[in-house]
Formats: structure tokens, C-alpha cells, sequence
């Protein structure tokens, strides 16, 4: 089983870059929603932080590489790699 790792931090001090505010809550959506409609064997979760606030939104495969400045395409191209791989 594959885990993706999504980015929920919000940074509390105006300016501050967070993964929250660049929308990685909607992607975390968007990645549930998929990944129920594919019937892929993928487990989600959230984190506080991952450590690249500059350029995120950010989601880490468990295990493997980052996905930084995450978007909707990147992440079901994301999917797409995951799913072949597990067949």
C-alpha cells in the first residue's frame, strides 16, 4: 500500500507562506475523493508541516519524493504513476 503524506499547516504570522493557504486542504479532498472513486489501494494523510513552507503546497509519497507546489494535474498524474505501479 502506498501512503501520501498532504501538508495542512497553517502558518500563524501574516506573510508566513503555508501549505493551507495555497489550498492543500482542497487537494487533500480531491486525493480522498479520487483514490474512493479509483478503488486505489492508497492510505492519505495529513501533516502539520513538511518542512518546504516556500514552495508548497506539499505531499510527500511515504517513503519516497516530494511533490512540491502541488495542483490538481501534478496529483492525478501523481495517482496515475501510483495506480501502474501497484498492477
Amino acid at each position: 500500500m502506498s501512503r501520501l503524506i498532504v501538508c495542512t499547516n497553517l502558518r500563524p504570522f501574516a506573510g508566513e507562506p503555508s501549505c493551507v493557504l495555497r489550498g492543500s486542504k482542497d487537494l487533500l479532498k480531491l486525493l480522498e475523493k479520487t483514490i474512493a472513486e479509483r478503488g486505489l489501494n492508497i492510505d492519505v494523510k495529513s501533516s502539520v508541516c513538511l518542512g518546504h513552507c516556500p514552495i508548497g503546497p506539499n505531499i510527500r509519497v511515504a517513503g519516497g519524493k516530494f511533490l512540491h507546489e502541488a495542483t490538481e494535474q501534478k496529483l492525478l498524474e501523481l495517482l496515475d504513476r501510483l495506480e501502474e505501479q501497484s498492477q
